[in-house]
């Protein structure tokens, strides 16, 4: 029990400061920022979603994967989310081409792997979302176009 009137309203005081930062801190972690999605293009030169027109060597399968918080983004437009992410992967098969000595990616899938074991492959955009984040798997092939062989030079 206090003894004096003062000692009262001290302990009040810290009740209500106490209430006060609870609140605050219940109310930041509501409020948590919705986080900025990356708009990415499909890459203009360097990418056949089937055979290139021109003729070509086979250097090897490239692979590449883009995921994504939906969790947090409960308004977003699902599709064209997964399209975003389609063009970001296919920019990194890209990379991963050109890395490999490769010109070009070619014959470009999207590749789903179901419950049972089973791999489906698409040609368009197909993205997996479990609620929490979104993913989308692409697999094409590294190619390098054969050079055209130069011409024998006239002689004078």
């Amino acid at each position: 029990m206090p003894k004096h009137r003062n000692e009262k309203r001290v302990i009040s005081l810290k009740r209500v400061v106490l209430f006060g930062a609870v609140l605050g801190i219940v109310s930041a972690c509501t409020s948590l920022p919705t986080p900025k999605v990356s708009r990415y293009a499909f890459p203009k030169d360097g990418v056949y979603l089937g055979e290139p027109d021109r003729p070509y060597e086979v250097l090897g399968i490239v692979r590449s994967q883009a995921t994504w918080p939906t969790l947090l983004l409960p308004d977003s437009n699902e599709e064209a989310l997964c399209r975003n992410h389609y063009n970001k992967a296919v920019k990194d098969l890209l990379k991963r081409a050109r890395a490999a000595g490769g010109d070009a990616v070619a014959s470009i899938k999207s590749v789903v792997f179901l419950a049972t074991g089973k791999r489906e492959e698409y040609t368009t955009p197909e993205c997996s979302d479990d609620g929490e984040s979104g993913e989308i798997l692409l697999e094409g092939v590294a190619v390098r176009f054969k050079r055209p062989e130069p011409s024998p030079s006239p002689k004078p």
